[in-house]
């Protein structure tokens, strides 16, 4: 549970949740409006989201980029940066005597002219062309014709050989705007090494073209001859927060400007300063994007995949965008306590769950055929030494960063070491305040007046994650977060350690460890109102010769081992968090690589739980009495009603109250009416969206004098 301080009695009443509608959150002869009441809860909501973003889904990035997929009615693809990617087949066909020929045209990426297409590879092999026929062992078996995406394109794109024509296939079939190859392959039943099967074909590229503001003489700061309004003037970019602007942009296509990829934000409606700010900080840092997206990839997921290579995120300013990177960063102004105008809300540290002190960071790589690998687990020992050396690991995706051929994830390692860092700050902090704040914005730094009125932040500096304005009392409402300035020193610091590649050295001489040194146990826990599984390991090492624990898992039915953590020889335990209650899982315990002792098929055996209103009370030394309780803690409910009865009996009692609606685990209260003299009972029930009744909390009773 989040831990709660009061902060000067006048000034400030903290809370660990705040209620809404037209409850005063007022101190006595303080004024704030409604308004800003329900921006401090929504605040509190957003900004908890946030606070607990480790544990939510990352970016879904759709589908394995390097896959070379068949389907003509699939998303488009979009290919940012240098990467390796599988096309999508939207042409197919067989001709010739005998059907000796198979004509495949592959889309590459939408959105052209793309920058380049470096290399072909042919079953993993890299294979060059002279003209349109391959060149070596390949030759007169493979022909590829190639663009990049050119609107309109000179020419349809129809390879020559010794084939007459492209089955339905002509100088009309234009592929405008697609990069993208057409491959011919040859069956010859008589020949001494025809195909079998079509061969994979996959193709190393520079992907799409970004608008650089630092290129464009027209932005205050820029010298270039780029510009916003011409994508022709474009040029290719590694840099995730360009590539992110360049998709807010869009790209429109043809005599009439239509949009065929990215969101086509008005460039008035992005901040662009924020993103010229990353950008610069993302290539100090050596920070790269890399990667392929799809059309059916929502528009913020790609957003948020872009910042996150760029080690932050986009951030939304009502109707503007906006970026915020992980930054050391320096206060620009200071709160007092006389710059408070009503109640905050301070959370002065997440829930145990949340405060995570390792990350698996999984990246791609270019020693892995750029397959999504794990990395090294991202560790801070402050961290674990507070937690009790008690390892709590998540496992994060970063779908855009890649590691090239012999290039330690040091990229990787730091960004997924700001995750670390971030999840273990103070926060979410809800300030009203006056209308001097308005010009403050997301990844702004702030500093808290050092008065012990502030208690635990003070003297603290802070980030602000969010702005809202009230126009009925000109009060500015900021989200922040804590910022602690030694953890940029950690993060910027930390070196990656790749994943393990084909190459590996001879196993030793050794044996699994035996059956009865591990045991597992299972348990489920709500995090975020979600159910979420751990695998709990306890054990001994019995091995002389063991110089480690290496502990890994994957989803049943897989064939590859995901590491979760290598521990040293001296470790009894470890838990495995954060798994998916509905899946099944096998875990492995080595002391050598090759040689584990598995736990097949470990799913979690579990009755949901039931929404439930607790904490459920009653003040009767007042008339009309107030109804105080807490919303459910797991999802699945819409609505409360407050019941009252005359005696005990629930099933007697009557609605009082209209439907309330809240956050998980929210503190709320109700005024009752003013009631005769007597003894009365309160019940809580919870509906679902439809109305239909999922439980009734245990009865609070009171006599009315």
């Amino acid at each position: 549970m989040a831990k709660a301080l009061r902060i000067a009695a006048m000034v400030v009443a903290i809370a660990a949740a705040i209620p809404t509608g037209g409850t005063s959150l007022l101190g006595a002869g303080l004024a704030v409006s409604a308004s800003t009441a329900a921006m401090i809860a929504t605040a509190v909501s957003v900004a908890s989201s946030l606070a607990s973003a480790l544990m939510a889904k990352p970016p879904a990035i759709q589908g394995g980029q390097t896959e070379w997929q068949s389907d003509p009615n699939g998303p488009i693809p979009i290919v940012f940066g240098d990467t390796l990617v599988g096309g999508s087949v939207v042409y197919r066909k067989t001709g010739g005597k005998k059907n000796k020929y198979q004509f495949l045209c592959s889309v590459i990426s939408g959105c052209g002219p793309i920058t380049a297409i470096d290399q072909t590879l042919v079953d993993d092999t890299a294979t060059t062309f002279l003209g349109y026929n391959a060149v070596g062992d390949l030759n007169d078996w493979v022909y590829q014709r190639t663009q990049l995406g050119a609107c309109p394109e000179a020419a349809a794109l129809i390879p020559t050989g010794p084939w007459t024509s492209l089955p339905g296939w002509n100088a009309a079939s234009k592929m405008s705007g697609y990069a993208a190859a057409m491959n011919v392959f040859v069956f010859d039943g008589k020949g001494s090494h025809t195909f079998t099967q079509v061969p994979t074909i996959q193709w190393r590229v520079r992907g799409v073209k970004c608008y650089d503001p630092r290129q464009d003489s027209t932005y205050p700061g820029g010298s270039g001859t780029q510009r916003a309004n011409d994508a022709s003037t474009w040029a290719f970019s590694r840099n995730g927060w360009i590539q992110a602007l360049t998709f807010a942009l869009g790209w429109f296509q043809g005599v009439n400007e239509i949009r065929v990829g990215g969101v086509g934000m008005p460039i008035t409606s992005i901040d662009i300063a924020s993103f010229v700010e990353a950008a610069n900080i993302a290539d100090a840092n050596g920070w790269l994007s890399g990667g392929r997206t799809q059309s059916t990839d929502t528009k913020w997921d790609v957003l948020k995949s872009l910042c996150q290579a760029g080690g932050g995120e986009p951030v939304r300013h009502g109707a503007t965008l906006s970026a915020m990177i992980n930054t050391p960063r320096v206060p620009i102004g200071t709160i007092t306590r006389n710059d408070l105008i009503g109640n905050a809300s301070v959370t002065t540290t997440q829930t145990r769950r949340d405060r995570i002190n390792g990350i698996i960071p999984t990246y791609r790589s270019e020693d892995h055929q750029f397959a999504q690998v794990p990395a090294g687990v991202v560790r801070n020992s402050s961290y674990l030494a507070q937690d009790g050396g008690i390892e709590r690991t998540k496992e994060i995706t970063y779908p855009m960063v890649q590691c090239y051929a012999g290039q330690r994830p040091d990229q990787a390692a730091q960004i997924a070491g700001y995750d670390i860092a971030n999840a273990r700050e103070a926060g979410p902090i809800v300030f009203p305040l006056k209308l001097r704040w308005l010009g403050y914005k997301a990844g702004d730094c702030l500093s808290i007046e050092n008065t012990p009125e502030f208690g635990y932040m003070a003297g603290k500096d802070v980030i602000v994650l969010r702005r809202q304005l009230d126009p009925d009392t000109a009060s500015v409402v900021l989200t922040l977060r804590q910022e602690t300035p030694g953890k940029h020193v950690w993060a910027l610091g930390l070196t990656g350690v790749a994943a393990p590649t084909t190459d590996k050295n001879p196993v030793p001489e050794a044996a699994a460890p035996d059956a009865t040194e591990w045991t597992y146990s299972t348990h489920v826990e709500y995090l975020g109102g979600v159910p979420t599984g751990t695998i709990e390991l306890s054990g001994a090492v019995d091995d002389a010769g063991a110089s480690s624990v290496l502990i890994e898992y994957r989803e049943s039915g897989t064939t590859t081992w995901m590491q979760a953590a290598q521990l040293p020889v001296s470790a009894t335990s470890f838990e495995l968090m954060g798994l998916s209650v509905s899946r099944t899982y096998d875990v492995a315990v080595s002391y050598y690589s090759e040689h584990r002792l598995v736990f097949t098929g470990i799913g979690f055996d579990y009755t949901p739980a039931v929404p439930t209103a607790t904490g459920v009370t009653a003040s009767t030394a007042i008339n009309p009495p107030v109804v105080s309780w807490q919303m459910p803690e797991i999802t699945g409910w819409a609505t409360a009603v407050v019941y009252r009865g005359t005696s005990d009996d629930e099933a007697a009692s009557a609605a009082v109250s209209p439907p309330q609606t809240g956050g998980l685990f929210e503190a709320k209260t109700f005024e009752d009416a003013a009631l005769t003299p007597g003894t009365y009972w309160w019940w809580v029930r919870i509906f679902d969206g439809d109305g239909n009744q999922l439980s009734i909390s245990a009865p609070a009773t009171g006599t009315v004098a």
